[in-house]
């Protein structure tokens, strides 16, 4: 067996059965094959698909590619939260420890973003001292004790899935289906979650851009995990229009602050309330929708929500001075408003550009390695439906960098469409899997 016979036997669109398939994911972790064979294979990968058996063994492949975390001794219901990611989708954030604050341990292993913004560990970060880089030990203790911890993905958690994410956005592989259901399949069997629930995001700001994709993914989703023993359920979350109002790390944790004290963007609080909801539907045996987003409601309104986070951050080091005082986080240089050229009411702000304008600005990472600027990014003034006129602020541009500001500007402007008929507000959630 060796790695040219695997790369031809996908490209003529044969199985792999699971041998080739541990070979390749060993090899491939240890930097043993070369970067470009890795990448021929995933390109015919993209090109060919997968069958489901093939994408159980890739699953099973890559969790086994590292360390394993053991959570059964913590609870029955472990349960993990993951959303494919979209410009402003700040969710996990601020949904995990509404679901400490009811009693539901939460373990997330989550990763930074290589993207157009950062992911959830950058996000994180933003907040002086948060450590995501805990120890094993110390995340397992922080559950059973908090009932809640939100750490980095390290080497020695499916290492493999983190090589390959990489991988598939160095080689513009970001949307295939299969290796995506593989990637997030073979987390959740390496973190020891048994209850997940999937946040597929479509739309112009985000990697997966229709809903019918979206709708195979999640079904593809839940179908992966009978097989491999976890419950799963799925939400399929438009992102035509960035979530919420900011864009950036520094700007989104303010706003999940502002959010978790009863100050909630309401198409973010949809999503919030929705995804809660359905967790409760799989791990209590209230199955009644409704009665579970008012559990969700209520511990935001109360305060219990915002508390379980503050102990979060502290556990893991973080400062609460930022957390209870969040306009103390440092500000960029350069806080510019954006005008409307016409007037009318807002049909489109298109998420794509506005994603790709906040990397531009030091939002995202321009390649893998890059550094983030945490103070960088987007704050939206107005959404989709509301009624604009010429002149009037329709955004804020947050940078460091000076000549970044024209550009950003007359770019950020094209992003904005008006009509003059009235919008109806469309729903954000298009669609529950279970």
């Amino acid at each position: 067996m060796d790695i040219k016979t695997i790369i031809q036997k996908k490209r003529k669109k044969g199985e792999l059965n699971r041998d080739e398939i541990r070979y390749f994911v060993g090899k491939f972790t240890r930097g043993e094959i070369e970067e470009s064979q890795a990448a021929a294979l995933m390109s015919y990968i993209y090109i060919n698909g997968l069958t489901e058996d093939e994408i159980v063994n890739l699953s099973l492949a890559m969790a086994e590619s590292g360390d394993k975390i053991d959570l059964s001794g913590i609870s029955e219901n472990i349960v993990d939260k993951h959303s494919t990611g979209g410009v402003g989708d700040k969710v996990t954030i601020i949904l995990l420890p509404v679901i400490a604050a009811l009693g539901i341990p939460v373990a997330k292993i989550s990763s930074r973003g290589y993207g157009v913004t950062g992911g959830t560990i950058d996000k994180l970060e933003a907040i002086p001292g948060y450590d995501p880089e805990i120890s094993i030990e110390e995340f397992k203790e922080l559950v059973k004790n908090n009932g809640i911890s939100i750490i980095n993905q390290t080497l020695n958690l499916a290492p493999a899935e983190g090589k390959m994410y990489k991988l598939r956005n160095q080689i513009a592989c970001t949307d295939s289906l299969p290796i995506i259901a593989a990637s997030l399949m073979s987390l959740k069997l390496a973190t020891g979650s048994t209850k997940i629930v999937f946040d597929i995001c479509c739309g112009n700001g985000t990697y997966i851009k229709t809903r019918e994709d979206a709708r195979r993914l999640a079904k593809l989703l839940v179908r992966l995990g009978k097989r491999l023993d976890k419950k799963v359920a799925c939400t399929i979350t438009s992102m035509d229009e960035p979530l919420g109002y900011s864009i950036g790390n520094i700007l989104e944790m303010q706003e999940v602050i502002n959010s978790l004290q009863g100050r909630m963007p309401e198409d973010l609080g949809e999503v919030v309330v929705t995804l809660g909801g359905l967790i409760l539907n799989i791990v209590t045996e209230n199955k009644n929708r409704e009665e579970n987003e008012q559990k969700i409601k209520e511990v935001l309104r109360n305060g219990q929500a915002f508390e379980k986070f503050k102990t979060m951050i502290s556990s893991q080091y973080g400062s609460l001075e930022y957390v209870e005082h969040p306009e103390k986080l440092k500000s960029a240089k350069y806080i510019m408003p954006v005008y409307a050229i016409d007037s009318g009411t807002i049909e489109r702000i298109d998420a794509d550009i506005v994603g790709s304008i906040a990397r531009y600005l030091g939002a995202g990472r321009m390649n893998n390695e890059k550094e983030i600027n945490n103070t960088a990014g987007i704050v939206l003034n107005k959404k989709i439906g509301d009624n604009v006129t010429s002149g009037e602020i329709v955004a804020y541009i947050h940078t460091d960098d000076e000549s970044k500001i024209s550009g950003a500007t007359q770019n950020l402007q094209d992003a904005f469409k008006l009509t003059n008929k009235k919008i109806p507000i469309k729903p954000r959630v298009l669609d529950i899997i279970v």
